[in-house]
């Protein structure tokens, strides 16, 4: 039987300027001396890596546009890679900002606008996750291509928001050998994942669109033995996973570290999942109001 690990992670948010509506987190000492300790980059903060962009060269009919994110650097080891979409209404523009934030800690990022983003149904964004993790198969063989054998193939994930969220558990149960990790960021109806891959189910107490409820009974019933965790952040609501939300750097903070653990092989990670920080911090409520708001479960 698994052991459940039910902790408390937080970390103290900063005063922002007015202009500024991601609402970055100072650095606690704790998590300070971490970075420090493990010589790791903070992932809730922007990375070490410039960022480029570009269109990819190898077109698909699986989406109506789509953008790389990419380290214009890294230390030649091949580079973790995930889909990322926004949900109902939304285009590939409105997620720029995770998109960004990722590929500065070194994860290449596809970030892309369905086929019909008016229809409500998941299967439209399954299919665009899938597009796009085609898309990175094929940019990776590409010659002509910036991300030219720097792709590891086999370490590809998929996350999206609200209906891209859904849609990115469909891709990974319809296409499991392509899908290494996955995050739904506050899927609406969400089906059950079935694939044997890691999961981080994100959602805000705020939420009054896709139920944090609900969300939380889908990550009660995945049962694919690998580790899964639960974060439902304080205050945040539906609308924060886009362009100028609140909080984004609390979630930024684990959805990077959650592909760098599971997508970039990097154990250290685990440290700001269910290591050092999140027992340091266990009895701080500024980004996660009760015990329950955040499981970890592996």
């Amino acid at each position: 039987m698994r052991k459940l690990k039910v902790l408390w992670l937080a970390f103290v948010l900063s005063a922002c300027g007015a202009g500024d509506h991601s609402m970055p987190l100072s650095v606690d000492a704790s998590s300070a001396d971490l970075s420090e300790r493990l010589n790791l980059p903070d992932p809730g903060k922007l990375g070490p890596y410039q960022v480029r962009t570009y269109t990819p060269k190898a077109s698909s009919s699986g989406y109506k546009s789509a953008i790389i994110y990419y380290p214009s650097e890294s230390s030649g080891n091949l580079l973790p890679a995930t889909t990322l979409s926004g949900g109902f209404t939304n285009t590939k523009e409105q997620m720029s900002w995770l998109g960004k934030h990722l590929a500065s800690h070194g994860i290449v990022t596809i970030v892309f606008t369905p086929t019909s983003n008016m229809v409500g149904n998941a299967q439209i964004w399954a299919n665009g996750h899938k597009a796009s993790l085609e898309t990175l198969v094929k940019e990776e063989a590409l010659g002509s291509s910036p991300l030219y054998g720097r792709i590891n193939l086999k370490r590809m994930g998929v996350s999206g928001y609200s209906y891209g969220g859904a849609g990115a558990i469909l891709a990974a149960n319809q296409s499991p050998e392509l899908v290494a990790a996955a995050i739904p960021l506050c899927a609406y109806q969400p089906a059950r994942p079935a694939t044997r891959i890691p999961y981080l189910f994100v959602t805000g107490t705020q939420d009054s669109v896709a139920s944090p409820a609900a969300i939380l009974n889908v990550f009660k019933s995945t049962n694919t033995g690998e580790p899964k965790a639960f974060a439902r952040f304080r205050g945040v609501s539906h609308f924060d996973l886009i362009n100028g939300g609140r909080y984004q750097a609390s979630i930024a903070r684990y959805v990077t570290a959650w592909n760098l653990r599971f997508l970039g092989d990097n154990l250290d990670y685990s440290a700001y999942l269910n290591g050092d920080l999140a027992k340091q911090n266990a009895a701080d409520k500024t980004v996660f109001a009760s015990a329950g708001d955040y499981i970890y479960e592996e």
